[in-house]
């Protein structure tokens, strides 16, 4: 195996309707990547299930010469018609802001897909190895993106989160990319350019976009 890639292909289902756990299923392991992705089609298009998104992920464990693991992650989203919404790789990724408090996480993971969308991920746990569901919420509007995470299940959020998001965003904290005082929105902005810098810079957001409402936010 040295110097070859083997890959884990897991899968997150979501079951019949919204609003029950996720169905996480480890498909096995496989040195052939063609091999791991024709397993993942069979096992979508030949499951019963309703999917308001198919969201997979394929990890590249790189083997060195000690038959060590270096996980690497990709996740692919994608519509119920099966069309590539979101992709994501767990690499390109910056940590926005976090409450021990509120037990929230946001972090912003860059869209590498076809569509290149700039939202955040908050998850519903300060450490978010350990959050259960998270939500993809647009920079630019209220709105969801599509889209679970490697095993957690979707999460659409009540009145009473809604309301204390956007309290969140306005607390005045500091953000690592900016000289001045921020408050987390701007450190979640920043997050999000701190990622995109130097690769694609036309898709820098500017540090005094308006937050939107996300109150109003609908599945």
């Amino acid at each position: 195996m040295r110097g070859r890639y083997i890959y884990q292909l897991a899968a997150t289902i979501l079951p019949n309707g919204l609003g029950h756990e996720t169905v996480v299923h480890d498909l096995g392991i496989f040195t052939s990547l063609r091999t791991a992705e024709k397993i993942m089609r069979e096992y979508v298009t030949e499951g019963n299930f309703y999917c308001p998104v198919y969201s997979y992920s394929i990890m590249f464990l790189p083997v060195n010469d000690d038959l060590e693991y270096q996980s690497e992650r990709q996740i692919n989203i994608y519509s119920p018609a099966g069309e590539l919404q979101i992709s994501e790789f767990n690499m390109n990724s910056c940590n926005g802001a976090w409450s021990n408090r509120l037990n929230i996480d946001i972090r912003a993971i860059i869209d590498i897909g076809p569509f290149k969308k700039p939202y955040f991920v908050l998850y519903n746990h300060w450490r978010r190895g350990l959050a259960t569901k998270c939500a993809r919420i647009s920079f630019l509007e209220p709105k969801y993106e599509l889209g679970a995470s490697y095993n957690k299940s979707v999460w659409f959020l009540d009145e009473n989160e809604k309301t204390m998001l956007v309290r969140f965003l306005k607390a005045g904290t500091h953000s690592p990319h900016e000289a001045e005082p921020s408050n987390n929105w701007r450190c979640a902005i920043g997050a999000f350019n701190n990622e995109v810098r130097n690769d694609d810079d036309s898709r820098i957001l500017p540090y005094d976009l308006p937050i939107p409402d996300y109150t109003k936010l609908e599945p």
